[in-house]
């Protein structure tokens, strides 16, 4: 396997691992969110979050800036440990940038999405915490990436359909 192959495979694998925790963290806090919006912006964000598997330890912690309070002390203790992790998806997206642009197309986009989640949870925290004016926001894709995600499940010339409602 080439020396590429192998960086894209072991950022994925990263990606993968980040993803299914991040997505079991924010779907604990939805459970017990009693406040309509925040839990359907937790549920939004634990379908495509990436970023926080080893923050599991947080989910039993109640309150949303307590969370986050929460997530941004151990992101700060942790960061020297994912030092790795972050190199190895940083060579991942530029291995596949440079040998395999469909990774790259894919990687960008969930990048991208994760960005919107982001920007969701600091806003809404500054909103909590009396630094912005209440709103109704949720953590939303734009219009753009909607349609790159539905274009990112069309198939392509010889390959099958996702569901037999398609074929």
């Amino acid at each position: 396997m080439d020396d590429a192959r192998a960086e894209i495979i072991e950022g994925l694998n990263v990606f993968r691992a980040l993803e299914r925790w991040g997505a079991t963290l924010y779907a604990a806090w939805a459970a017990r969110e009693p406040d309509a919006r925040l839990r359907a912006g937790h549920l939004i964000i634990a379908e495509r979050e990436a970023n926080h598997a080893r923050l599991l330890e947080l989910r039993d912690i109640d309150g949303f800036v307590a969370q986050l309070d929460g997530l941004k002390a151990c992101t700060e203790r942790d960061r020297p440990k994912m030092v790795g992790c972050q190199r190895a998806l940083d060579r991942s997206l530029e291995a596949a940038k440079a040998s395999d642009p469909a990774t790259h197309r894919l990687l960008s986009q969930l990048y991208g999405e994760e960005k919107v989640s982001g920007a969701w949870y600091r806003h809404t925290y500054g909103e909590l915490t009396g630094r912005h004016p209440l709103s109704a926001s949720l953590p939303l894709l734009d219009a753009e990436q909607v349609v790159r995600r539905a274009d990112s499940a069309c198939p392509t010339a010889g390959e099958p359909a996702a569901c037999s409602a398609v074929a």
